[in-house]
C-alpha cells in the first residue's frame, strides 16, 4: 500500500460505523449527520472506491447517493431561505 493509498483510505474510517447497520447508533446517525457533509463525503467515497478498483456498481451507488443528497439538501436550503425572506 503506497502513501497515496493511505492518504485516500484514512478519511474513510468514519464510514465504517455508518455501514454497520447492526450497531445501536445506526437508527439516528443518518438523521443527525449534516447533509452538506454527507453528500460530498459520499462522492469522495465513490472516488476512493474507484481508486481501489472496487466493482463498478459500488462506485455508481456511492456517487449517485452523494449527488442525490447534495441536490436534496440544496433544494431544501433554497426553500428554507425563500420562506425566511417572505
Amino acid at each position: 500500500m503506497s502513501t497515496v493509498d493511505v492518504l485516500i483510505a484514512v478519511p474513510l474510517i468514519p464510514l465504517f460505523p455508518i455501514l454497520a447497520w447492526w450497531l445501536p447508533w445506526e437508527r439516528w446517525l443518518w438523521s443527525r449527520v449534516p447533509k452538506w457533509i454527507l453528500g460530498p463525503y459520499l462522492l469522495y467515497a465513490s472516488f476512493a472506491a474507484w481508486h481501489f478498483d472496487m466493482l463498478w456498481w459500488v462506485c455508481l451507488v456511492a456517487g449517485s447517493i452523494g449527488a442525490i443528497v447534495i441536490i436534496v439538501w440544496a433544494v431544501q436550503d433554497n426553500t428554507k431561505r425563500e420562506k425566511e425572506e417572505s
